[in-house]
């Protein structure tokens, strides 16, 4: 073999174990998406039903109107690993090493060392590091996306590849719903780039791709109105914000009454569609700042749990100098890069400020430019310059992989809904000691981390999720000798002096002024279970 062939399968290595690396301790519990998706996966793989009962459905209730892939994708790995950390990411996982696969392959065909380049920089990419260690639908759609697009390139020479492309591309749109306006923008500048002039054969193939593409695409449309997959972005975006649609009819009406034109020119220069222009455009600018893409990222630690930015500040760099080169020697390649980048914020921009999910898809064309600029300055030589940069790369990745693996997951415990793994475990150890066990479910996913971690039955959680059990007059699911529900706070001492039988509750700390006694539990992050005894 090769150099280069070395090279690169130490490159899949290195981007393999960054990612599965302490992926039990780091992050150190699933949250509450990860713990329905292996709920659904695992209900799916043993019963072809979901959690709710729905028969092989294509929108999941319990993940707020979540669309199938992630949870179809995951069930090999659910039905390997059952319902752990590595069962709910171990797709993720895989889409971040088919990533670095996929770049490379596309940067290949523009030079070998562009290829080895972009495989180099996305398997130490944070962005790309950090969504591989989460059960992300998210980073699978990304994988979805770019593997139709190689593909779809990559047809120009095997026209069967157009079905495989499309189909690739349709399962996207099931995956993750900001893929719907994404594509839409995407796909004409792809086939712009790839100036589709197939012959006969190849049309038909061609055609065929169209079809399935638009079949996929109008069954994920039908999710919208049937199966509600569209719930959870009809409740985010900047159009249903109560708040912000409040504050822009305040900031509008005081304009209109202080302003000295007639009513009639002022509502021309004062009204909602430009206030709203203003927030879409704010939201998108940020996308392209320096606290997002280099200090701070989304500031989200579940997304980014070393909360720098998305990028090193190194491949900042070096995607300048990537964008100086094409638009000077490739404008074809720099158009496709840049219209790429550009489009791939505004399905983001629609809901909210930066967010390393949303924006994702401008992970490719980032490392794409970087890639072009590490490919340049290595060919100069600048020894200085290449000194320099490394060691601004190596201090910036030190600092992320003592945070990541070490400092995030004792900080960010409960951004993972750890209380509830916590909780969990307590109430295992318990169980046989006490007549019954309490868990309050206002303790963060409670409801989905018990059946999970004590790997209940499919059919046991269908069944107490379709029909709950009633006790001292509240409404619980029940597993054996485990309640979980709700008890409003001035009841809840009430409720345990009526139970006869000895008993644990577990519950939030803040219902410590409603019980006679309880001590603490603590998470890793500080984070407080009240715990309440009584033999």
């Amino acid at each position: 073999m090769s150099k280069s062939t070395y090279f690169f399968l130490f490159i899949i290595f290195l981007g393999f174990f960054l990612r599965v690396f302490w992926i039990n301790q780091s992050p150190p519990s699933l949250y509450g998406d990860e713990l329905t998706i292996a709920l659904d996966s695992n209900s799916i793989l043993h019963t072809g039903r979901d959690q709710l009962g729905n028969f092989f459905p294509l929108t999941f209730q319990m993940g707020a109107g979540r669309p199938a892939g992630y949870v179809y994708g995951s069930i090999p790995f659910v039905a390997i690993f059952g319902t752990t950390a590595m069962g709910v990411r171990g797709l993720s996982i895989l889409s971040g090493i088919g990533i670095i696969i996929l770049l490379f392959l596309i940067c290949r065909q523009f030079s070998p060392k562009v290829g080895l380049a972009a495989a180099f920089i996305a398997a130490l990419s944070p962005w790309n590091i950090s969504l591989s260690r989460g059960g992300f639908e998210a980073h699978f759609a990304l994988f979805l996306a770019i593997l139709g697009t190689y593909l779809f390139i990559k047809a120009r020479d095997i026209p069967l590849l157009y079905i495989f492309s499309a189909l690739n591309f349709g399962l996207t749109l099931h995956t993750y719903p900001t893929y719907k306006v994404s594509l839409l923008f995407f796909l004409p500048i792809l086939l712009w780039y790839t100036r589709v002039k197939a012959p006969l054969a190849g049309r038909k193939y061609f055609l065929s791709g169209v079809i399935i593409f638009l079949t996929l695409g109008l069954i994920a449309l039908s999710q919208t109105f049937i199966g509600g997959s569209e719930k959870r972005f009809a409740d985010i975006n900047i159009f249903s914000k109560d708040d912000l649609k409040e504050k822009i009819e305040q900031k509008i009406n005081l304009e209109r009454t202080i302003n000295n034109l007639p009513l009639v020119v002022s509502q021309f220069f004062h009204n909602k569609p430009t206030e709203y222009t203003k927030v879409f455009i704010e939201n998108y600018l940020q996308n392209f700042s320096i606290d997002f893409l280099i200090l701070h990222g989304d500031r989200n630690p579940r997304h980014n749990m070393a909360t720098i930015g998305e990028t090193f500040l190194a491949e900042g760099i070096l995607a300048i100098i990537g964008f100086l080169y094409l638009w000077q020697k490739h404008k074809r390649i720099f158009i496709l890069v840049v219209l790429w980048l550009i489009l791939a914020p505004i399905p983001t921009a629609l809901v909210d400020f930066p967010h390393a999910l949303r924006s994702s898809f401008m992970l490719p064309p980032l490392i794409i430019l970087s890639s072009f600029g590490l490919t340049k300055i290595l060919e100069y030589k600048n020894k200085l310059f290449l000194v320099s940069l490394g060691i601004i790369f190596a201090v910036q990745f030190i600092f992320f992989v003592q945070k990541l693996y070490f400092l995030a997951p004792n900080e960010y415990s409960s951004f993972w809904s750890y209380p509830a793994k916590a909780a969990t475990e307590y109430a295992l150890e318990s169980k046989a000691k006490y007549s019954y066990i309490i868990l309050a479910d206002n303790i963060d996913s409670i409801q989905f981390a018990y059946p999970v971690y004590a790997k209940v039955s499919p059919s046991e959680v269908l069944a107490q999720n379709n029909k709950l059990s009633e006790l001292n007059g509240f409404r619980f699911r029940r597993f054996d000798n485990v309640y979980i529900g709700s008890i409003s706070k001035t009841e809840t001492q009430k409720f345990l002096d009526r139970l006869e039988g000895s008993y644990v509750y577990l519950g939030p700390p803040d219902l410590s002024n409603y019980l006679k006694s309880y001590q603490l539990l603590i998470g890793t992050d500080d984070t407080h279970i009240l715990s309440k005894t009584q033999k």
